[in-house]
């Protein structure tokens, strides 16, 4: 990613697997069962993957159901448990169905023919698993392929990738989001997120959009870091208005018909990352917006409902089970 080691000549090796295809030259590749799971990748470390490929298919074309109904997952050095666990759609920022607008990021992307990308590096020391797992009645096919690098030896300022996966309902502005409860060091990376709501005072994403994102380093009491706005975190203001993509953010999807708001956004924090050295806590918090007039009626009303899905995305010195966190 970094246009200097373009030309660096360095001692690695190159390290490929492919998966799902079995009309060319791999015809013992499977197909992702119905409740099944299929091996991505598996590499011997240490090592580094630097590229996920996926472009799926289900059966009956339901992709609500695909995006939402199959996950990735990411194994370190022999855990019995996930550090990477994520629907694939809302892992590769692509919701709704698939109906999220492409976009290119530097570490994701998204082609206009459902093609997902992911390129954000992934070093392992002694090996890592990654897998998909079909939690749909269907069979899934395709093409992934998952590239890495072997290196001579562990580099110790490196840390591993992590991503978890949030699904709740919150009633606001009295119950917070949240983003990420770890310990240990690394820094936050960025976050997908998901919103549908229902509440007639959030149509168009107002009152959705005024959430402070806090972030609570190292166990201090109030927040380090904490952005003034949801849209603001997100690389937006005075609300989402209109479909944007770029390296460091993007709005990928704007809804708002029959009485229900969606909205689809990534950030990630390429120039920024929120760094922490022993803890770090991070939510959504809307309990300080009393004076915004939407959540206040919807606070009158008991009717501020919404449902999130988020994506986060960090980075840790040793791995820990995405579940917990």
């Amino acid at each position: 990613m970094n246009p200097a080691e373009f030309c660096k000549l360095r001692p690695y090796r190159s390290l490929m697997q492919n998966s799902l295809w079995h009309w060319d030259a791999h015809p013992e590749l499977p197909e992702l069962a119905p409740h099944g799971r299929i091996e991505l990748g598996r590499f011997e470390g240490p090592g580094v993957v630097r590229t996920i490929h996926l472009t799926l298919n289900i059966e009956g074309g339901d992709r609500s159901a695909l995006l939402r109904g199959v996950f990735l997952k990411v194994r370190y050095d022999g855990h019995d448990f996930a550090s990477v666990q994520a629907p694939v759609g809302d892992f590769f920022c692509d919701s709704f169905g698939g109906e999220s607008i492409p976009y290119a990021s530097i570490v994701m992307a998204k082609r206009p023919t459902h093609s997902l990308f992911c390129y954000l590096p992934m070093p392992f020391r002694q090996g890592i698993e990654l897998s998909l797992v079909n939690t749909t009645g269907k069979t899934v096919s395709g093409y992934g392929y998952v590239t890495a690098e072997a290196l001579p030896g562990w580099e110790e300022d490196s840390a591993y990738f992590h991503a978890r996966w949030l699904d709740r309902t919150v009633t606001l502005p009295d119950e917070t989001v949240p983003l990420l409860d770890t310990r240990g060091r690394g820094h936050f990376f960025g976050c997908h997120l998901t919103a549908v709501s229902r509440c007639p005072h959030f149509a168009e994403n107002q009152g959705i959009c005024e959430g402070n994102d806090e972030f609570r380093v190292d166990g201090a009491v109030t927040p380090t870091c904490n952005y003034l706005g949801t849209e603001d975190f997100f690389g937006f203001s005075w609300n989402w208005r209109k479909l944007w993509a770029d390296h460091h953010s993007g709005t990928t999807y704007l809804g708002d018909a029959d009485g229900e708001t969606r909205l689809a956004c990534y950030r990630f924090l390429l120039n920024d990352p929120v760094r922490f050295t022993t803890s770090l806590q991070a939510r959504i918090n809307y309990r300080d917006e009393i004076h915004n007039e939407h959540l206040l009626k919807a606070k009158a009303e008991g009717n501020g409902q919404v449902r999130f899905g988020i994506v986060t995305y960090w980075y840790q010195d040793a791995p820990v089970d995405a579940l917990t966190v």
